[in-house]
């Protein structure tokens, strides 16, 4: 493990960063008389349960765009891209983060699409909250810096708070509607 420690860490998210999926979180209202249903994006969902709407006694969700091999997954090439240069790097340690439940799924995708999963730590967080990952991460490796690939600005604020715990520099690059968003944060120097 010596070898890995002291790089330069590398995180992608998998949907909607690597794999765009078009997958839906659907979120059930348990009440009988409304029997409403909201169809999120990942961003919508992860949005949706930050903001404290949630409730486990009033709404139900449906993950099943989101178990196992996604769907009519298609890479998303400017991503993609950067993943294969990052996994050509000695200089790099590569990890997924996800927040999905399982890596089978996302895995053989990313072997089906030419990417050597035996050179990335594979993770899942199962929920919304990544900080666990991200600190694993950071714990384990003890990176001199990290980037982190995202599609949803509050998992990107997740890698930046644990980053700073750890007084460790972050690059963080947003991914929307199938490209880098390379100025999306305007005058902040991060």
């Amino acid at each position: 493990m010596k070898e890995l420690q002291n790089k330069h860490l590398v995180i992608f998210d998998f949907d909607e960063t690597l794999c765009k999926t078009n997958g839906k979180v659907v979120v059930m209202t348990k009440l009988p008389v409304t029997n409403h249903k909201k169809y999120l994006t990942p961003f919508e969902y992860a949005e949706f349960r930050e903001s404290g709407e949630y409730s486990e006694t009033i709404h139900e969700l449906d993950f099943k765009d989101f178990i196992g091999y996604p769907q009519n997954g298609e890479p998303i090439l400017p991503v993609m891209n950067k993943l294969f240069d990052a996994l050509k790097s000695e200089q790099y340690i590569v990890a997924l983060v996800t927040g999905r439940d399982e890596l089978s799924g996302p895995k053989a995708w990313l072997n089906d699409n030419f990417v050597d999963t035996s050179k990335m730590i594979l993770l899942c967080a199962g929920d919304p909250n990544k900080r666990m990952c991200y600190e694993g991460l950071i714990n384990t490796y003890e990176p001199t810096d990290v980037t982190v690939y995202e599609d949803c600005k509050y998992y990107i604020a997740q890698c930046e708070e644990v980053c700073s715990k750890y007084q460790i520099p972050c690059a963080s690059v947003l991914v929307a509607d199938g490209q880098i968003k390379w100025g999306w944060r305007n005058n902040d120097n991060r």
